[in-house]
């Protein structure tokens, strides 16, 4: 037989070549998906908008809502003054005569809703009343002369007040006080309510 052909020898594997310095020094040393904290607070400076525009924003902001709310805050109706308050004794109660004179501010009439009063006495108490109805002051009247003196028309609920017109009006009112309390009062207001319009308060 002939000789077996000798195998062929094994070929040798190629062995990876070492990384050189050069190599090592190309790959990257940092992590892209981080930035240093150093980096995020030095931008900080160049993010933030300019302080002098900021002010300047703010102070037009400020002075429109002040513009806004002078031209739609609510303008008096009416204004006037307690011209007389004439007390007389009514048992343990007190009857007031009050007169009162007045103009209508508006350019439209004014209709009266409701009129009511307020007496803080010297002790600080406060005490509360509706105006006598029109009907009933000259009865009030006679039962208490004093409060004649210098007779108005009485004021009433649904009177009209014609528009930029000057009116003149008394009404009653009636306290749990005794003259002497009510004549050594701090206080007396009174107040009329208007349609759809801002009410009036006087004081004295």
């Amino acid at each position: 037989m002939p000789d077996d052909p000798k195998p062929a020898p094994p070929q040798a594997i190629p062995s990876t070549p070492p990384i050189s310095k050069e190599t090592k020094q190309a790959q990257p040393t940092s992590d892209f998906g981080h930035v240093p904290m150093t980096e995020e607070l030095d931008s900080a400076k160049w993010t933030l908008p300019p302080v002098i525009p900021v002010l300047g924003a703010l102070v037009a902001i400020a002075i429109v809502v002040a513009v806004i709310a002078y031209t739609n805050r609510p303008t008096p109706s009416a204004s006037g003054a307690i011209t007389k308050v004439i007390s007389a004794d009514e048992g343990e109660n007190v009857l007031v005569a009050v007169h009162l004179k007045f103009t209508n501010m508006t350019e439209n009439p004014l209709w009266i809703k409701n009129i009511g009063s307020e007496v803080q006495t010297a002790d600080g108490k406060t005490y509360t009343d509706g105006a006598a109805a029109a009907i009933d002051v000259d009865r009030y009247l006679q039962a208490a002369p004093p409060l004649a003196e210098g007779k108005l028309a009485p004021l009433k609920e649904e009177q009209k007040i014609a528009a930029k017109a000057s009116h003149e009006g008394m009404t009653i009112f009636s306290y749990p006080v005794n003259k002497t309390a009510f004549d050594g009062r701090k206080s007396l207001t009174v107040r009329i309510d208007f349609y759809d319009r801002p009410a009036m308060v006087l004081k004295r």
